[in-house]
């Protein structure tokens, strides 16, 4: 009975976050494609997490990364990129090699804090690499009968190698939500995108609602560790040369060795 009663209890919070999924993917019909998402300081040591990341508009990006909790201040991680422009079909785009340091102990200090580090080599001739570091940044604020989580990221990236143009850029990503149930937590996203020198890019800002959650194997009925993560975000445009609309969808595999 009890079982019964968890089932239906996650069958319902789960049809509520496909809902809110399906609905803000439907409004995302023409976007560029990126792989955007938002990364926290927070290091489980000995969790694995297989990662999926889906960014869908005029092209799309699906991202699978492993990782693992090494130590309790260091998570290594491995990433295979693949990419579709308008109209053709997933090809392979690049690999990744990532690195999360968490400085901080969680909920010690006034905020939580890291660094993340990541090297990409582009499976296309010609293309340059590239290098992404910065800071991550988690807060959680109590409200009156509810939490409210904020996470930022501050990455500077710069391309490396014989085909490697421009500026130095500065990537921004920065989500707040409402912890109102593990399982289902809405909140807000925002995206930025700005080119650190005279002869840059115009900056990319773009901001939406997302939603967020968490669901245990055993509460599927499954008497095991672990659990799956989930976020989606529908993003607008607010200035720049972004698309005018992008859709990402994330879900992530949690397993403690």
């Amino acid at each position: 009975m009890r079982l019964t009663r968890a089932g239906g209890k996650v069958g319902r919070i789960c049809g509520v976050a496909l809902a809110a999924i399906a609905f803000i993917g439907g409004c995302a019909v023409r976007a560029e494609a990126e792989d955007l998402k938002i990364r926290s300081p927070i290091i489980e040591a000995g969790e694995v997490e297989f990662e999926n990341n889906f960014v869908f508009g005029r092209g799309k990006t699906t991202v699978h990364e492993l990782e693992y909790g090494l130590t309790s201040w260091f998570k290594p991680g491995i990433e295979l990129e693949l990419a579709a422009d308008p109209g053709q079909g997933l090809h392979y785009d690049a690999t990744a090699l990532e690195g999360f340091f968490q400085l901080t102990p969680q909920g010690k200090y006034w905020a939580d804090l890291g660094i993340f580090a990541e090297y990409e080599q582009t499976g296309r001739t010609g293309d340059p690499r590239s290098l992404k570091i910065g800071p991550m940044i988690q807060k959680e604020v109590q409200l009156p009968g509810l939490s409210m989580l904020s996470t930022a990221n501050v990455f500077l990236t710069k391309d490396m190698g014989a085909g490697s143009v421009g500026t130095p850029g500065l990537f921004v990503a920065a989500q707040s939500r409402l912890r109102l149930d593990p399982h289902f937590e809405p909140g807000v996203e925002y995206y930025g995108i700005v080119s650190l020198g005279e002869h840059g890019e115009e900056p990319q800002h773009r901001l939406g609602p997302a939603i967020a959650g968490r669901i245990g194997f055993r509460e599927f009925g499954i008497d095991a560790p672990g659990g799956i993560k989930y976020d989606a975000a529908y993003l607008r445009r607010i200035s720049g040369a972004a698309d005018p609309s992008t859709f990402r969808f994330r879900f992530e595999l949690e397993f403690p060795l």
